[in-house]
């Protein structure tokens, strides 16, 4: 076994945790393999990797999501630092819709997570100098990227950082809340 999974709070959102093997050396994990996030019930493919970098501890990116036919699953990593991450299940038909799950996912603890398609996703740096790796089902696409309002008080997120000491991007500063949103999946 190379990684071991659990449920978060919200149906579609995994706490991914890789084995770590230790010797003298220095340690070994595997970060992604099919047959083992086949078990843990991921069968997306994951054609595309990128990093996020935030210099400063505060740093916001999110929430994001696109529509389909480009609806993506992410595994999200850090490669240093340490990160608040939140994802909110976005799928109108859902059970689950509008409900928020947090995990701290950080260099030192290994841990990653997973969220199937149909999730916005968000995160908070916790340290400066914090890198990101994101794995994605599917490309970016910027006519079908959408996001929501990552200060929305309906989502119950216990973001740890006020929004008046956040670095953010002015184009997250200005998404509207779920309760805005007209583009959202069945």
């Amino acid at each position: 076994m190379l990684l071991q999974s659990e449920p978060l709070a919200v149906p579609g959102l995994l706490h991914l945790r890789p084995i770590v093997f230790m010797d003298q050396r220095g340690w070994y994990l595997t970060v992604a393999d099919e047959a083992e996030l086949g078990a843990a019930g991921i069968h997306d493919r994951f054609v595309r990797d990128s990093i996020v970098y935030a210099d400063k501890t505060g740093t916001v990116f999110g929430l994001h999501y696109q529509l389909p036919p480009r609806s993506q699953a992410r595994i999200l990593r850090v490669l240093r630092g340490s990160i608040f991450a939140a994802a909110v299940d976005v799928r109108r038909n859902s059970s689950t819709f509008g409900r928020a799950g947090s995990i701290e996912l950080s260099y030192m603890n290994s841990s990653q997570l997973y969220a199937m398609a149909g999730f916005a996703l968000g995160w908070c740096s916790l340290e400066p100098a914090t890198e990101v790796l994101i794995k994605a089902s599917a490309p970016d696409d910027p006519a079908l990227a959408r996001g929501i309002n990552w200060r929305d008080p309906a989502l119950k997120i216990a973001w740890p950082i006020r929004a008046a000491d956040a670095i953010i991007s002015v184009e997250d500063i200005d998404q509207p809340m779920l309760a805005d949103q007209t583009d959202l999946l069945d």
